[in-house]
């Protein structure tokens, strides 16, 4: 490979590794956004149902 091919893949896997965390930050946000964005957790109740 030349130089100019090094070039290209460095701004390729660059470009692909900004996607990945943009694509992670956004399924965050939705993640959040889905769950009601409150800080408590989600109460679970232990109590047997007769």
């Amino acid at each position: 490979m030349n130089q100019e091919s090094y070039g290209q893949a460095f701004f390729i896997y660059i470009g692909a590794s900004t996607l990945v965390g943009l694509l992670i930050v956004f399924g965050s946000i939705i993640s959040f956004n889905a769950s009601g964005g409150n800080h408590e957790p989600t109460k679970i109740s232990t109590e047997a149902k007769p």
